[in-house]
């Protein structure tokens, strides 16, 4: 029998500052009682890309392992946190690391992952007052998207493909889901399926900008205890391109996309009424 102490606990990848903002105790546990459980899975190591750490690397003094170390423990907090006002959160983290990397070695041998499109382009950031801003791109028509390989009028036509598309999580191993629900108990499981953080490659936001602007792309699948897609899809923060300090980027970028996350698993009915 395992023996889980999910707590808000500092995690052992962030630093003592990070550490301190963390809460802890009784009063948390009888909180979230009576809330459904969601597991948090980080993403896999290999499932990280950034063209930016050598930036980073100059300015924080950590190797390229320590940033992606960091990025993906803040990640997986600051999604604790965004849980935690409306469920009770599982993290990883807060067991012995030994146990968690066999655990999480086993979730990762059990799935897999497939690029699809977006469902809609969604990038949050916050107003001058504080308050978030969520703002949508219109989609393209069909035709404007992509051209179908194929013969026409006696030419060879290849296929173009720029629609955004996201990494998407897929369970191939069919005792996964049981095995977590006989240790976790949990309603729903989030998977951080990768984690970007480049330059951005949207050509309206230069225009408009005096400077290109970075962008941290997250993408996830939520899944039910049954194994039905609850959410799936990928939520991009934007910020500045002489923006390297680790911190400031975390904690200016990982809540608002924690929050969209969250705000996608309750739904557009809950979300709306909040």
């Amino acid at each position: 029998m395992k023996k889980m102490i999910f707590g808000l606990v500092a995690l052992f990848a962030l630093n003592a500052t990070q550490a301190q903002n963390t809460t802890t105790g009784n009063s948390e546990t009888v909180e979230g009682h009576n809330k459904t459980s969601v597991l948090i899975v980080p993403f896999e190591t290999k499932m990280y890309f950034s063209d930016i750490d050598r930036d980073i690397s100059q300015k924080s003094e950590l190797n390229f392992h320590q940033i992606k170390a960091k990025f993906r423990a803040a990640l997986d907090r600051n999604l604790y946190i965004s849980l935690k006002k409306y469920y009770t959160p599982l993290s990883f983290y807060s067991i012995e690391p030994a146990e968690a990397k066999k655990e999480l070695n086993y979730i990762y041998n059990s799935i897999g992952y497939k690029y699809e499109v977006v469902p809609e382009e969604v990038v949050v950031k916050k107003e001058s007052t504080g308050k978030k801003l969520i703002g949508k791109f219109k989609k393209k028509k069909p035709e404007e998207e992509y051209i179908k390989a194929g013969i026409r009028n006696g030419e060879v036509v290849s296929q173009v493909d720029n629609r955004e598309k996201y990494m998407k999580t897929a369970i191939s191993n069919e005792k996964l889901l049981p095995s977590l629900d006989k240790n976790y108990k949990a309603g729903y499981y989030l998977f951080i399926n990768q984690l970007d953080v480049k330059r951005s490659a949207d050509k309206r936001y230069v225009a408009s900008d005096a400077q290109y602007q970075r962008e941290i792309k997250v993408h996830y699948t939520i899944f039910d205890t049954t194994g039905k897609e609850v959410s799936t899809g990928a939520i991009k923060s934007r910020f500045a391109s002489n923006q390297n300090d680790i911190d400031k980027i975390i904690n200016e970028q990982f809540p608002l996309v924690a929050n969209k996350i969250v705000s996608n698993l309750m739904g557009p009915d809950t979300a709306s009424a909040e």
